[in-house]
């Protein structure tokens, strides 16, 4: 037991005697009670006992759908109550104080005029069919701009001018040129659409400095076999969730499937008969077959059978929190990773990346090892273009079929 550390059940206890004495409402403790239990859940499942930042941020994604916490409405109250009872663990695991953050709400209650304009782009973006995870990162540096806007005393779309529109650029002042691109980026973007349909009179976006960055050259980290090994052993498949998560880390490792595509993973998209994975693409709407190899389709089996809840949706991979359901397309599942990591003697490396995407890059390199002959990469992670996978080595689709799994083999 660490001596050192609170556990989560115990700093529960201690902020609800907090709430009483402060004053609070029964009804108000009450919300909070429930809002903790699902907290406690949520670590339960993990099984982990004490209050990880990460995994907190992965329980309000997951549960509650809250990807940001600064893009919430005034309107939100209910899910403003659920992130204030996640601050205050964050603040008891390290002390035994309340802060007046809990209800600091200014960085996420922007005037009526720009709430409402925020929530219109992102329809329109939804119109013209990005991505959720596209329309996340537009809303979240286009409010970055208009919180900083606030902050220099204007409160009205039609205030904007050009000096604010300099002034942004210049506090961004420091960053990477790819971080200044990607910020600045979708506030062009976010102008440009303001004058189209007329909130503002002057096209602003064509003040906002474009930049350039060179194609990508930097080697993606990879996970080296024996440590993909480990992290496969160190999950525990005797219930539920580890024969979910065992089987998510193999579709992943083995067939390199973007997460985003197995989080939308259907019944439907596997064919016994053919031996195969068919779906289409979230990023790249485009059509890919993949080989149902062995190990693979089994440890989709074992789920299925023996860990998935038994309930009327088609999805195959779920929460295991009630209401069970599909993973949000955003959830890039970090969390899952980092627990088995922590289970495991493999060793931490500052500039290495752990996660979901990375074991997809190393599929190249294991089979890579194994043949020396190979086509690109492409076909079988499912880039658009070869040029996409040019910083990866190359792989071959007909190495995985001949692994691939027996129909006869399959009893469901």
């Amino acid at each position: 037991m660490n001596l050192n550390k609170r556990t989560m059940s115990e700093l529960v206890a201690e902020i609800e005697e907090q709430l009483t004495a402060r004053g609070q409402s029964a009804n108000t403790i009450s919300q909070y009670h429930y809002i903790f239990q699902v907290f406690l859940a949520y670590f339960n499942s993990y099984n982990e006992s004490y209050f990880s930042r990460k995994l907190m941020e992965s329980c309000l994604r997951e549960h509650y759908g809250i990807g940001d916490q600064s893009i919430l409405s005034r309107r939100q109250h209910y899910k403003k109550k659920v992130i204030r009872a996640s601050l205050m663990l964050e603040d008891f695991a390290e002390s035994r104080y309340f802060s007046d953050r809990y209800y600091n709400t200014k960085a996420s209650i922007l005037t009526e005029d720009f709430s409402m304009c925020i929530a219109k782009f992102a329809t329109h973006l939804r119109e013209i069919n990005r991505s959720s995870k596209t329309i996340d990162s537009y809303q979240k540096n286009v409010l970055r701009f208009l919180d900083f806007v606030e902050h220099s005393g204007k409160f009205s779309l039609k205030l904007l001018s050009v000096e604010d529109i300099h002034n942004y650029m210049v506090s961004l002042t420091g960053i990477n040129r790819t971080t200044f691109k990607s910020t600045i980026g979708p506030v062009r973007i976010f102008l440009r659409y303001l004058y189209l349909n007329q909130y503002i009179e002057n096209d602003l976006s064509q003040f906002v400095t474009s930049v350039k960055t060179r194609a990508q050259t930097k080697i993606p980290s990879i996970w080296d076999k024996n440590d993909v090994l480990k992290l496969l052993s160190a999950i525990d498949r005797s219930n539920p969730s580890g024969k979910r998560d065992y089987a998510i880390i193999l579709l992943v490792a083995r067939l390199g499937i973007r997460i985003g595509d197995i989080n939308n993973l259907k019944f439907e998209n596997i064919s016994w008969d053919k031996k195969c994975l068919n779906f289409i693409q979230k990023k790249t709407h485009t059509s890919v077959c993949l080989p149902l190899l062995n190990d693979v389709g089994w440890a989709v089996i074992d789920y299925i059978k023996n860990g998935r809840p038994t309930i009327d949706t088609p999805y195959i991979f779920l929460t295991h929190i009630p209401p069970f359901k599909k993973y949000a397309d955003e959830n890039h599942l970090y969390s899952t990773v980092e627990k088995y990591l922590r289970l495991t003697d493999i060793q931490d490396q500052p500039k290495k990346k752990r996660g979901m995407h990375s074991l997809r890059h190393s599929l190249a390199n294991r089979l890579q090892e194994n043949r020396e002959t190979l086509h690109t990469i492409s076909s079988a992670l499912g880039h658009n273009s070869p040029d996409s996978a040019s910083v990866y080595i190359k792989t071959d689709i007909e190495l995985l079929r001949e692994c691939s799994l027996s129909l006869s083999e399959v009893i469901i």
